[in-house]
């Protein structure tokens, strides 16, 4: 059985309407006596087609739950160096990386955060696909030489308060971080640790673009051929390289996993353990219920037939009524 409301309900209601049925035929003459029985027996079959009994079993449908993704991208100068997937800027990783994440996570709410010279969030949370493309299109590289020099832990004032916003907004609501850079800083201050938050992430990722040989960067993102950015120390092309070391501190402090990103693809699996994890409900003990063949529609018929018995009975009761008036 797999009733269609609560069983102590689906009890409650039968029995209240037997002990209607039982004093209409107790106070009733002799005559109606069977148009009572009639009525009780529909009482019955109702309360059968509420337990809603079927034959064989399925398993217990569940769905995924929406979840809270805040992505977290790095838009310094370093990251259109050209080494992601052959000789592409890292920002196309992230872009495709970002757009796969999506349409593998159709219940997750998007948050994007970009991070530079200053930090802002670019949207806030949405599920609509093309408003996150668009906005992925639009998130560029900062100017060369706009900041003064970049650093990890730039944007984790903001995520914090994008996190408690999300806690305070929807608590029971999972929280991922998906934070997208190279990991290089070029500020020689001290990163600050990201473990003041791990408490309010309940998942996510830390991905790595680039390579350790480093790659260089356009001074002119449009026209990639027409020139590089110098190193003002050495006059020659300036080189970025990932910073592993980093990024893997950053994911140990948060609690979440590290994956170097050097070409597209195989994140569908991430989302998919999202997914997994994240669920409305669980399944109930055997995780099956024996709705596989359903019998309700057989009680419905079974009971349209009483009811026109019961009619007809009524009929033939308003017909003699007429007869003896006439």
């Amino acid at each position: 059985m797999n009733p269609l409301i609560d069983l102590p309900l689906v009890v409650i209601g039968t029995l209240a309407l037997v002990a209607v049925t039982v004093v209409g035929g107790v106070w009733s003459r002799r005559s109606e006596l069977g148009s009572w029985i009639l009525r009780a027996l529909m009482v019955v079959v109702l309360a059968a087609i509420a337990l809603r009994p079927g034959l064989g079993t399925e398993p217990v449908p569940t769905s995924p739950a929406q979840v809270e993704v805040i992505v977290v991208i790095d838009r310094t100068t370093s990251m259109s160096a050209l080494d992601w997937d052959g000789r592409q800027p890292r920002l196309d990783g992230v872009r495709r990386d970002l757009t796969d994440l999506v349409a593998a996570l159709p219940t997750g709410r998007f948050t994007v955060l970009t991070f530079g010279r200053r930090v802002a969030t670019e949207l806030p949370s949405t599920q609509d696909d093309s408003l996150i493309e668009d906005t992925l299109a639009l998130v560029g590289r900062e100017q060369p030489f706009a900041g003064t020099g970049s650093r990890l832990d730039r944007p984790l004032e903001t995520l914090s308060d994008l996190l408690d916003q999300v806690r305070e907004r929807v608590p029971d609501r999972p929280r991922l971080v998906v934070l997208m850079s190279d990991g290089e800083n070029t500020n020689r201050q001290a990163q600050a640790s990201y473990d003041v938050l791990a408490s309010s992430v309940d998942d996510g990722l830390v991905l790595g673009y680039g390579t350790v040989a480093g790659g260089r960067m356009p001074a002119d993102e449009e026209q990639p051929g027409s020139g590089w950015i110098q190193d003002v120390r050495t006059g020659r092309d300036a080189l970025s390289r990932l910073d592993e070391a980093n990024l893997r501190s950053v994911a140990a402090e948060l609690g979440l996993p590290y994956l170097h990103r050097t070409a597209p693809g195989s994140l569908d699996e991430v989302a998919a353990g999202w997914a997994e994890r994240f669920r409305d409900s669980e399944p109930t003990p055997g995780g099956e219920v024996p709705v596989a063949l359903e019998l309700t529609w057989l009680l419905a018929l079974a009971l349209l037939l009483l009811v026109l018995v019961d009619l007809r009975s009524h009929w033939q009761r308003l017909l003699e009524a007429r007869r003896a008036l006439s």
